[in-house]
């Protein structure tokens, strides 16, 4: 049978509510410049139709509302949370959070999986454990619909020991380069955390703002990064290709111009 997907098919917008990060205190990005794409505009400017619903965006229909043409949606929640200065575990809260994205997906068929964020970097330090996982999935098959539970597996942190015991709770991970200019490293370690995980699909995640090192990513390194997500994709050593995120998206950077561009070029490709 001759493929019909796409390239374009493979990409997932990392949907967030316009300027969310802008006006949030942390990440650095109070010198971005304001933001005013909404998921619904970066789904027209893009021809995306996968969306993560991300910063900002709760976990109920208000949220859905605000991206009508969206095709495939996952919710993304985390387990733990920041008090204090301290990073604690947040696991009632995220039982909830599931429990609402199950309801979600009961009525709205695009909702196909939850998402915990931040699970190498946040939620193994706070504490997060095995047991705290398998009851998250014991919730999750006996109230119906049962949701892929996902995590944010970020390379960076494949050498934390207590990674090997959680990883036979996801469906699938989502895998971030949180330093841009270690690129180079990336085959390696999605091979790497493949090993670890039984081979479980990987998402692929590249941001238009290099956080690891704070700075604006330049037009030559954010094509290095889309040509190795391309030819990844199409090896189907990854899934696809999440960009995040949809509030940075309409500044006027290198980055911005690049992804849309190799959009353009490369969204048609058959796999």
């Amino acid at each position: 049978m001759e493929c019909t997907e796409t390239v374009k098919d493979r990409v997932w917008l990392w949907g967030m509510k316009a300027n969310v990060l802008q006006e949030s205190s942390g990440d650095g990005a109070g010198g971005f410049g304001t933001s005013r794409m909404t998921v619904t505009q970066a789904i027209e400017r893009t021809g995306v139709r996968n969306v993560i619903m991300a910063g900002g965006l709760p976990i109920d229909r208000t949220s859905l509302a605000l991206m009508p043409s969206a095709r495939r949606i996952i919710c993304k929640w985390s387990v733990h949370k920041h008090v204090g200065g301290q990073i604690v575990l947040d696991y009632d809260d995220c039982v909830d959070k599931l429990l609402a994205a199950k309801r979600l997906a009961a009525a709205d068929t695009r909702v196909e999986a939850y998402h915990i964020d931040d699970f190498s970097t946040g939620s193994i330090a706070a504490g997060v454990a095995p047991e705290h996982l398998a009851r998250l999935q014991f919730v999750n098959a006996v109230q119906p619909p049962q949701v892929p539970l996902g995590g944010t597996i970020y390379t960076l942190s494949l050498d934390r020991p207590e990674l090997p015991a959680l990883l036979p709770y996801f469906a699938y991970m989502l895998v971030p380069l949180w330093h841009v200019d270690q690129i180079e490293t990336l085959p390696d370690a999605l091979g790497r955390l493949s090993d670890l995980s039984g081979g479980k699909p990987m998402l692929l995640c590249l941001y238009v703002y290099d956080f690891g090192n704070g700075r604006e990513i330049p037009r030559d390194l954010m094509q290095r990064q889309l040509d190795l997500a391309e030819r990844l994709i199409c090896e189907e050593r990854v899934t696809g290709l999440a960009i995040c995120g949809t509030c940075m998206m309409d500044l006027d950077w290198e980055a911005n111009h690049c992804f849309y561009e190799w959009l353009e070029s490369a969204g048609e490709r058959r796999i």
